[in-house]
């Protein structure tokens, strides 16, 4: 079967998209190494499976997007008199957990003092970043220092070059042993002291605990007791992502100490990361539930299917186009008329004139308006037709009379050298 031009361009252009799919497909996808802890990010140091094994695995968690005034204003007591929280302790079963996994955060006032309220009122609040800040570290007595060797863009090129892993260890407690995890340096490099210098401006709080050491023996995460409740400050933000708990059994680092947090319900916050006002949109909702997301398919394809169908070509019916009448000589009669009713016998005995000198050029080769004197013209005149030049003469002499002097010309005049000069052409062209 012979293909048709569009049958051919639709062919192709269905083998076309079929490769580009099947390049798509098995081209090795490319991972981005960009910590964004959003829920919906399944990149390495994305969220969001860790936010799905801990859906299944802890009893209430929940993500949202509340910065600590907002939590605290959720709080039950806090609703009669929002402008003057109570710091008094909460009955256990209205306590929270809430974690925090960014990478780098700039607390406000507003927050840190947020945060001292929360923790007064017996709530557990764990921080997991990979810098605490000055205002931060001031508030509860700390101080931390930073390897800036250990960049996070830095971690795949060394990866690659086969470079050793550090390790972390998890101190002895009441229900677990001291447990080696291997993780690359830049996974913590974050190092964690007490500031005696800040002693003056630390909250009213108990003797702080380390949780996690690394291999030269330094702080990577603390225990803070404050008020009724607990400040657990951690250094290592990306073993609370994708990567964290897919890397070997490191899924138990995270785990470990997150049994901290078991008792109150536990909320993760995302208000404080650069993703927080993008994870709200109404295209990410629509991706996150099922039955919408299979809905927003259909429409696309449905799309696509009519801009298949309406992007064929049309065939019209082709209009027969006439070719244009030549309407020659109904203009000349037009002209012809309009100098008629004009009364302008001489005007347009001079139109035809110039029009018989033309055809006569045209015909026999003679300029009758080369210059040269009338006798001289019309004996060359009287030769082309073949008349007497004694005849000629006194009629062309006549003619050249009436157009040159500024005379008016009779209609009776005009009809008589517009024959002349028709029968003078028929001669020559004869």
């Amino acid at each position: 079967m012979k293909l048709t031009g569009n049958r051919l361009y639709f062919l192709l252009l269905a083998a076309g998209l079929l490769l580009v799919f099947l390049y798509q497909y098995y081209t090795p996808k490319k991972f981005s190494w960009r910590p964004t802890f959003s829920r919906y990010d399944r990149q390495p140091f994305g969220s969001y499976v860790f936010d799905d094994v801990l859906s299944s695995s802890i009893e209430g968690y929940q993500v949202v997007n509340r910065t600590f005034y907002q939590l605290l204003r959720e709080m039950p007591e806090d609703r009669d008199e929002p402008d003057e929280p109570e710091e008094e302790p909460l009955p256990p079963e209205e306590r929270r957990s809430i974690l925090v996994t960014e990478h780098i955060v700039d607390f406000s006032e507003l927050d840190i003092r947020s945060l001292q309220t929360l923790l007064k009122r017996g709530n557990r609040v764990m921080l997991c970043l990979e810098s605490f800040r000055d205002a931060l570290c001031d508030t509860f007595g700390l101080s931390e220092s930073y390897n800036w060797y250990y960049r996070i863009r830095a971690m795949d090129q060394d990866a690659r070059k086969g470079l050793g892993r550090d390790s972390l260890f998890l101190g002895v407690d009441s229900l677990h042993p001291e447990k080696v995890y291997a993780v690359f340096p830049h996974m913590h490099p974050t190092v964690l002291e007490e500031n005696a210098e800040a002693a003056v401006r630390r909250p009213c709080r108990g003797p702080s605990r380390v949780l996690v050491r690394n291999g030269q023996g330094e702080a990577v995460a603390l225990r803070l007791s404050v008020g009724e409740g607990e400040l657990f400050l951690v250094g290592t933000p990306l073993m609370f992502t994708n990567y964290g708990l897919l890397d070997g059994d490191n899924a138990a680092y995270a785990f470990r100490l997150l049994s901290y947090l078991k008792g109150f319900p536990v909320i993760r916050t995302e208000a404080y990361g650069v993703n927080s006002a993008r994870s709200e949109s109404p295209l990410r909702y629509l991706l996150s539930q099922p039955p919408l997301q299979w809905a927003l398919y259909v429409s696309l394809a449905t799309l696509l299917l009519c801009m298949f169908f309406a992007s064929r070509r049309r065939q019209w019916v082709i209009p027969v186009v006439r070719p244009p009448a030549n309407e020659m000589l109904r203009f000349t009669q037009l002209i012809g008329r309009l100098y008629y009713r004009r009364k302008d016998c001489k005007d347009l005995l001079y139109r035809k004139y110039l029009y018989f000198c033309s055809e006569v050029k045209q015909l026999s080769g003679l300029d009758l308006q080369s210059g040269e004197p009338d006798t001289e013209i019309s004996a060359r005149l009287a030769e082309k037709t073949g008349l007497d030049a004694g005849l000629i003469w006194p009629a062309f002499r006549e003619l050249k009379y009436h157009l040159r002097e500024q005379t008016q010309v009779s209609e009776e005049a005009m009809k008589r050298h517009i024959d002349r000069m028709n029968e003078w052409k028929q001669l020559i062209s004869g």
